[in-house]
C-alpha cells in the first residue's frame, strides 16, 4: 500500500476469503435482496459499465448512479486482479482489495443489478448480445490509458451507437489528485510521517532526561564517595 511498483514488487497472494453463496446474498443491495433475478420488461433499458472499483468509494458512487439513470437495470462489470494489475503497474500496487472483495463492494450498491466477474477488457459483441445490453457506459478514469486504447475497448459499442460517457469526477479533488484512491495512501503516507517525527521527538526528550538522571545519579554516587 506504501510502496510503489519501482520499490517494491508485487507478490501474487491468494485470498484467505470464504465465498459462499450465503455471504454472497448477503452483500446484496436493495434491488439485489432476493437470489431471484430482477424481472425485466421488453422495454427496459440494461446498462452496463465495467471498472476495477478499487476502495470503493464516493467516486463509483455517483457514476453507478447516473449509469443507472440512463436505463432500468444496471450490470456492472468487476475486472480481475491481474488485468488491474497490468493495467496500473505504471501508478503502484493495485489492486488493492482482491477481486472478491472488489465485487461484494459492488453488490453493497443500492444502483446495481447484477455483477458480472471477470469481466472482459474489450467489450465485444458477444458481451454484448450476451447480456442483451442497450447501453454501454465508460465512467470517468483517472488512470488512463489513452485514447487509442478506448477506441480499441468500445469500438463495437460505438458502432452500434449504444456508447456513452459520464464525468463524474468529484470537484473538491484538486487537479493534483490522482484518483481517492491515491488521496487515501497519500494521507496514510503522511500520517506515518507525521507519527514517526512525533515519535523521534518524543525518543528525543526520554533520551535527554534519562541521560540527565544518569548524570545527577553519577554526580550524587561521586559526592557521597568523597
Amino acid at each position: 500500500l506504501l510502496c510503489n511498483s519501482k520499490t517494491l514488487a508485487r507478490t501474487p497472494s491468494c485470498s484467505r476469503f470464504m465465498k459462499t453463496s450465503s455471504i454472497l446474498t448477503s452483500f446484496r443491495g436493495s434491488g439485489m435482496m432476493t437470489c431471484e433475478p430482477k424481472k425485466l420488461g421488453k422495454d427496459d433499458k440494461i446498462v452496463y459499465i465495467d471498472g476495477d472499483w478499487d476502495m470503493f468509494n464516493a467516486k463509483h458512487i455517483r457514476i453507478l448512479t447516473e449509469a443507472k439513470a440512463l436505463g432500468d437495470f444496471l450490470i456492472v462489470g468487476v475486472h480481475n486482479d491481474q488485468l488491474v494489475a497490468e493495467k496500473t503497474k505504471s501508478h503502484g500496487n493495485f489492486p488493492i482489495m482482491d477481486l472478491h472483495e472488489r465485487v461484494l463492494s459492488v453488490m453493497g450498491c443500492k444502483h446495481v443489478g447484477d455483477v458480472l466477474l471477470d469481466a472482459p477488457w474489450t467489450i465485444g459483441r458477444d458481451v454484448i448480445s450476451t447480456l442483451n445490453l442497450d447501453i454501454v457506459v465508460r465512467g470517468t478514469r483517472y488512470i488512463d490509458d489513452g485514447d487509442n486504447e478506448d477506441i480499441q475497448r468500445y469500438k463495437v459499442p460505438q458502432e452500434m451507437k449504444i456508447f456513452r460517457t459520464i464525468d463524474a469526477t468529484n470537484p473538491s479533488l484538486t487537479a493534483s489528485s490522482c484518483s481517492p484512491v491515491h488521496d487515501i495512501i497519500k494521507r496514510i503516507q503522511e500520517n506515518r510521517a507525521r507519527f514517526q517525527a512525533r515519535f523521534r521527538k518524543k525518543k528525543a526528550k526520554e533520551d535527554a532526561y534519562y541521560e540527565n538522571k544518569h548524570s545527577q545519579l553519577e554526580s550524587s554516587l561521586r559526592n557521597d564517595e568523597s
